[in-house]
Parts: C-alpha cells; sequence; structure tokens
C-alpha cells in the first residue's frame, strides 16, 4: 500500500493496493471492496474536505494519520457543521467522528451486508490490522449480487428519463425515476451504475409513490432465498418530500436531523426535481455570506 499527495495540501490520501479480486464468488470483503481509495489527513481543513467530497462525489471521508484511520466525516457532519457556524477553524481531525464500524478484509460479506442494513451509514472501512486499505459500501454489495435476481427472459427496463425543470434556490434539475412494476434488477443495475443511493418510484403522472434505496435493495442480499421481484415490493411508502415553495432552512434542518440524504420536491403533488445535502452544502458554499444573512436566528 502506498500514499501520494502532499499531506499538508489537502490534496486526497489515495491508498492503492493491487489486491486481486475473486470475480466468480464473492464471500469476503477483499472480494468486492474499493482497493482504491480517497482519504484525508487528520491535519487537512474542513473546506479542504468538502472539496474532495464533491470532485469524488462521495459522501463519507476517512480520515488518517498514514496508514491509520483515525476516524471519519461525513456529508452529514459537514452539512451541520456549515449550518451552525460561518468559518470552520483547525483541522479536520476536530471535526472527525471517532466512534466506527470497521471490518478486516477476511470478514464475511453477509456480517457487513447485515451491518449496512441495520445502520444508516452506506459505508464501512475494511482493514488489515489495523492500516485501512479499503471501503465497502452499500453500492459495492448490490453492484456484486444484482445478477441473482436478473430476470431469466430478458426486460426492457421502463426507467423515466431526467426531466430537466426549473426549480427554486438549490433543487436538482434531473433525476431518474422508476415506477412500481420495474424489475428490482433494474433498480440495482441503476444504483449500482449510476452513483445514487435510490430511486423515487412514480407513477404515469409522476405522482411520488415512495423511494426505492440502497437499504431497501440490501434487504434483498441478506436474505439468501430472494428471488427478485419489482419494485413495489420493497420501496419504502413513507417518504418525506417538501414542496418547491418550501424554506430551504426547513429541508436544511431536515437532513441534518435525519439518517436520509435526499429528499423530493414536489410541485401540487408531483415530483419535480430532489435536493440532497450536497446540493445544499454547495450553495452553502457559494453563497455563504448570504445564506447566513438570511439564516433564522437560533
Amino acid at each position: 500500500m502506498t500514499a501520494t499527495g502532499p499531506l499538508n495540501s489537502g490534496s486526497p490520501v489515495i491508498l492503492r493496493d493491487n489486491q486481486e479480486i475473486n470475480a466468480t464468488k464473492y464471500t469476503r470483503a477483499k472480494d468486492i471492496a474499493q482497493y482504491e481509495l480517497v482519504a484525508i489527513d487528520k491535519d487537512a481543513s474542513v473546506y479542504q474536505a468538502i472539496k474532495l467530497m464533491v470532485k469524488h462525489d462521495i459522501t463519507g471521508l476517512p480520515v488518517v494519520d498514514g496508514p491509520k484511520l483515525l476516524g471519519i466525516i461525513s456529508e452529514k457532519d459537514v452539512l451541520k457543521l456549515l449550518y451552525d457556524v460561518e468559518f470552520l477553524a483547525g483541522s479536520i481531525s476536530d471535526y472527525m467522528t471517532m466512534d466506527l464500524f470497521t471490518f478486516d478484509e477476511e470478514n464475511d460479506l453477509t456480517d457487513i451486508c447485515r451491518c449496512l442494513m441495520e445502520n444508516n451509514f452506506r459505508r464501512v472501512p475494511i482493514l488489515r490490522g489495523d492500516k485501512l486499505v479499503a471501503i465497502l459500501t452499500r453500492a459495492d454489495l448490490i453492484r456484486a449480487n444484482k445478477y441473482r435476481f436478473k430476470p431469466a427472459v430478458p426486460h426492457d427496463p421502463t426507467l423515466s428519463h431526467p426531466n430537466f425543470l426549473c426549480a427554486k434556490d438549490v433543487m436538482t434539475f434531473g433525476l431518474r425515476t422508476v415506477s412500481r412494476s420495474t424489475p428490482v434488477y433494474a433498480a440495482m443495475e441503476a444504483i449500482a451504475t449510476g452513483n445514487i443511493t435510490g430511486l423515487p418510484v412514480v407513477d404515469e403522472s409522476k405522482k411520488l409513490l415512495g423511494i426505492v434505496s440502497e437499504k431497501d435493495l440490501l434487504k434483498l442480499l441478506c436474505d439468501p432465498k430472494a428471488k427478485g421481484g419489482l419494485v413495489q415490493d420493497y420501496m419504502t411508502r413513507d417518504v418525506v418530500s417538501f414542496d418547491w415553495d418550501d424554506s430551504l432552512f426547513e429541508i436544511c434542518h431536515c437532513l441534518i436531523n435525519n439518517n436520509f440524504r435526499r429528499v423530493p420536491i414536489l410541485e401540487k403533488g408531483l415530483l419535480k426535481g430532489i435536493i440532497s445535502r450536497r446540493d445544499i452544502i454547495m450553495y452553502i458554499m457559494e453563497n455563504r455570506e448570504n445564506f447566513f444573512r438570511l439564516r433564522p436566528q437560533k
């Protein structure tokens, strides 16, 4: 394993390992874990961490001292920090979470799958001894196991195309959706290849019916008898959503105080877009002075 990048510059610490992947049978963490990962040195700033998370489109960043894992900083942690304080002094080690679930690269994937299903984080560090060597995410588990649920007869998935709609303030302009009758394999394919954590489920009129998330799909992977099915069999129906006229500050509070990382945005009950923690983080970073001028006083 090697580390590259000057540790005092905020450059990512790229951890690489030439571990061979078992492509035929996935049983242990090392069979599917990401052995090239982005981490950040303990002495870097929060703002350097934000740049890395946005650049690499990741929701959690391991904090390291050389190859040793010290903690992690998540997208949720960053959003709360940015919302509470206009300027964040000190290093990332002052803000990181040190209470972590970790697994050894030899650990059974079933245990990791169950951990990620029963908890609200979506990734776990993988260690070799006491050294960080990889990361394993819910999406990795879905990607490695989705073929168990591929229909015997080829199916043309009915996925909606992104709609680029005008949204207020920070709403994402386009999103992918699925219907209740979409095969669960197609939802797995979309999540595994699209670097997304969930898909809104809508009817023909774009009325929001629910969401199928990484966590919903992990329940299948933990059940050796599962045979697939349709999105409606596994989706979450009780979904928190906001109207596109609702306050950005209300949405920010919601995403800080809950364990989901994005909320659907509706207009007259129909899905129009989505706002994620990352959308708000980027808005605050680009409009910090205005954000704190308008933010309600505590």
